[in-house]
């Protein structure tokens, strides 16, 4: 029985159009990577003395090149092909020594030189053939490579630059790297359906006379169906064709009895079956024909749509908008069937993870287990679709950015067995692109800023901690804010929430007396806001409750607000409409520490690399006489979140592209003391499980290894938490040891359980030892103990 392999990934249109639909906040675009453009350098580990910590769902490797976006396995020969796009290459892996049971040998064993660009993999196993797109400015064309001589056994013909066809394309789009298309194969009428991913028609070539034997290949065959994504269900003789890079919702279903490499009556006119799907489509899809089952990942929202391909097909659309929905992680792009375990395995591109899907109940003669939400499997930084091996029971997924592929053990994760499934924190949903979030130990409540609604979640910590996990599965209490919140900051003095809202540069100023978990009366009302900067440029708060200043960063105008709390609360707001006073920092700030014990505001500079040190004693809603920077401290690259232990007066930076945690000594360089501020960088430790350097030398500000946006620190045990969307994970460093002058003891820790996709914001109730961490991607609030 053939499994079907997953093929290809998103373009870079897909992915670049993404970051602007999914997400409403500024790191979309750091956040994804153009694939087969960014270069990945070798982390700067001599500055740092501790090795990086370990990451508890960390798979053997591969090493693969730059960009690895699509992988196909073999298992009649056991070999795997990895296409390489940054190195126009497709790299050949033994499977016999490397797969889930034997990673003794993961290096590749021969490399193939397909043409520019490589992206998508076919493989036509009665042909011995392997069919990869290359895209090449507005012509788009297929390697047709022979596997019978290049092979785990015999690399003999590897070496040999294989035939290419050459298809028209269209000219909707022009980029330098072209745009592969996703293509899928019918081996019972040896047809490849070609979509032109510039928005051209859908080709046909015939593999029984053009494959990796014959000599040469005819021209394809166009078709009168416009497409960049297929999908062929064979029971019904239907062609699923999408258009995932302009996110249209339309699918068409050729009739593929009539146009075919055999039969090409019916290619001449449009297809008679289109509907309208009620999510976002995306291929490589899966199909299991017993149960005449298609399994269609979603581009939007979070779900894998089951659709009964009996009553949705080329002849009838009446059961297509009738599917199952599955929740599965963020961008689910790719999906692939084994129906020796009944596993569906989607793979969460903006999550880094796959869902795990029973499809013995789920699918579409029984729904009884769609309902459910399946285990994960964690995977590298910004995967691409995946190559599965039957025989093995190997999952073969690439990290892009990281350029290698990750060997996950499907054996022990699949619909049957899940021991081996990644561990997954309980999470709690909060609303689409949770962001800054914070704590009020006064009222229990937990304030999250929802970027992508213009709310705050209210949070019952009482009924959702990491004691009690089953009543975080319920819809909160909202708070209509501004436009895109980012931050949230709580006097807890006066009993007031203050958010920053990037997208209209004002400050939400909520009562917290009478909008919180246990009481809503003035939750739903319109809130009182305050200007404080210009739009999308707002960042970090910082509180000073003895004085009731708030202090907010306004990143492009290289300033600091300063905001007078005592008739902009809660409980007043008859000051917010004054204009505030500012003071000039270095260059972007985007992180604020204060430490009320010795009056210092340390800001972080984001261009500038460094914290600026200013006292606060004449620098308040009451005295602004002495604003100026008394000392500059170096750290490392894009300071974005400042964390400090009190007790012990050190400072934690964390250090956003660099992955890094600078640490300096309080004590010694503060507002009224500077004699201690480090004369060269501030010592500095790794958090990364997979330290690199990311550089974008074309200047597309696109980024993937980075941080999340805050620190929390428990101030009774002096632990300080840090979560980073580069690994997904969240770090612990023991605060007590891990002092300035004691660097070496400074040893981060990543917590045993999966955070969700995109951990970016961080606080921690110490009484209730619950660590609350927003997962991005999966629109959820995560739930951690309290622990090292």
């Amino acid at each position: 029985m053939k499994i079907q392999t997953v093929r290809c990934c998103p373009s870079d249109a897909v992915r670049s159009l993404a970051s602007r639909k999914i997400h409403y906040h500024s790191t979309s675009a750091i956040r994804l990577g153009l694939a087969g453009m960014l270069l990945i350098a070798a982390a700067a580990l001599a500055a740092m003395s501790v090795q990086p910590p370990k990451l508890p769902w960390a798979a053997p490797i591969i090493p693969t090149g730059e960009s690895p976006v699509h992988i196909m396995s073999d298992s009649s020969t056991n070999t795997t092909y990895i296409a390489v796009q940054g190195d126009n290459t497709i790299v050949v892996v033994d499977g016999k020594n490397c797969s889930a049971g034997h990673t003794s040998k993961c290096n590749p064993v021969a490399t193939i030189s397909p043409g520019p660009f490589p992206t998508d993999l076919v493989l036509d196993t009665s042909h011995h053939t392997l069919f990869a797109s290359l895209g090449g400015g507005n012509d788009d064309s297929i390697a047709v490579i022979d596997l019978r001589t290049c092979n785990a056994q015999n690399t003999s013909g590897c070496s040999q630059a294989p035939k290419q066809v050459v298809f028209p394309g269209n000219t909707m789009f022009s980029f330098d790297a072209g745009f592969p298309s996703f293509m899928d194969l019918d081996e019972t009428t040896h047809t490849l359906y070609v979509p032109d991913a510039n928005e051209g028609p859908v080709y046909i070539l015939d593999t029984a006379t053009c494959n990796g034997s014959t000599p040469t290949c005819s021209s394809p065959i166009i078709t009168s169906v416009d497409g960049d994504g297929v999908v062929v269900e064979r029971a019904h003789h239907s062609v699923f064709v999408v258009q995932t890079i302009i996110f249209s919702n339309q699918v068409q279903i050729m009739d593929s009895s009539t146009c075919n490499s055999i039969n090409q009556s019916g290619c001449g006119t449009a297809p008679s079956q289109s509907y309208t799907a009620d999510f976002t489509p995306i291929v490589p899809a899966a199909v299991d024909e017993a149960t005449h089952t298609l399994y269609m990942p979603a581009e939007f929202p979070n779900i894998l749509g089951v659709i009964d391909t009996s009553i949705c097909n080329a002849s009838t659309t009446a059961g297509c908008n009738n599917e199952a929905q599955v929740q599965v992680g963020s961008f689910g792009f790719a999906a692939v069937f084994d129906p020796n375990t009944k596993t569906v395995y989607v793979e969460n591109f903006l999550s880094s993870s796959m869902s795990v899907v029973n499809g013995a109940t789920c699918n579409a003669l029984n729904h009884s287990g769609c309902n459910q939400i399946p285990p994960i499997l964690a995977t590298g930084f910004e995967p691409a679709p995946f190559g599965y091996n039957p025989t093995t029971q190997t999952l073969y997924v690439s990290a892009q950015v990281a350029s290698d592929a990750w060997v996950l053990d499907g054996s022990r994760c699949n619909a049957t067995k899940t021991d081996g499934c990644t561990k997954q924190a309980p999470m709690a949903s909060t609303g689409n692109g949770p962001a800054g979030l914070d704590f009020n130990p006064n009222t229990k409540t937990v304030y999250v800023a929802i970027e992508g609604e213009a709310k705050v979640s209210v949070v019952d910590e009482n009924a959702c901690n990491q004691h009690k996990t089953a009543g975080c599965n319920q819809t909160w209490p909202t708070i209509p804010v501004g436009t895109s919140p980012f931050r949230v900051a709580i006097n807890k003095t006066t009993n007031t929430v203050y958010v920053s809202n990037r997208g209209d540069g004002t400050l939400s100023v909520i009562n917290g007396a009478t909008c919180n978990a246990s009481i809503t009366s003035s939750c739903n009302q319109s809130q009182p806001t305050t200007a404080v900067g210009d739009a999308t440029s707002l960042d970090d708060l910082a509180i000073d409750e003895t004085t009731n200043t708030i202090y907010v960063v306004n990143r492009l105008a290289s300033t600091v607000v300063i905001v007078d709390g005592t008739h902009c609360q809660g409980s007043d707001s008859s000051g917010c409409g004054q204009t505030w006073p500012t003071f000039n920092v270095g260059h972007r700030p985007q992180a604020l520490g204060f430490n009320p014990a010795n009056h210092t505001l340390y800001v972080g500079n984001g261009n500038d690399n460094d914290v600026s040190v200013i006292s606060t004693s004449h620098c308040n809603n009451h005295d602004t006489s002495d604003c100026s920077v008394k000392a500059n401290v170096a750290v490392g690259d894009s300071p974005d979140s400042i964390g400090i232990v009190f007790d012990k007066n050190t400072v934690y930076v964390e250090n956003r592209f660099d992955m890094s945690v600078s640490v300096f000594d309080g004590s010694t360089c503060n507002g009224s003391n500077v004699s201690g501020c480090p004369s060269g960088q501030a010592q500095s430790v790794s958090i990364a499980a997979f330290p690199s350097i990311l550089t974008d030398p074309d200047g597309f500000g696109f980024g993937a290894y980075i941080t999340g946006r805050q620190i929390a620190i428990d101030q009774q045990k002096h632990l300080v938490f840090i979560p980073t969307i580069g690994d997904n994970d969240l770090v612990v460093i023991d605060g007590n040891p891990c002092r300035a002058d004691h660097i070496n003891d400074c040893k981060p820790h990543i917590a045993n359980l999966w955070p969700g996709g995109a951990p970016d914001f961080v606080t921690v109730d110490p009484l209730s030892q619950t660590v609350y961490v927003t997962a991005l991607d999966d629109n959820k609030v995560s739930i951690f103990q309290d622990q090292y």
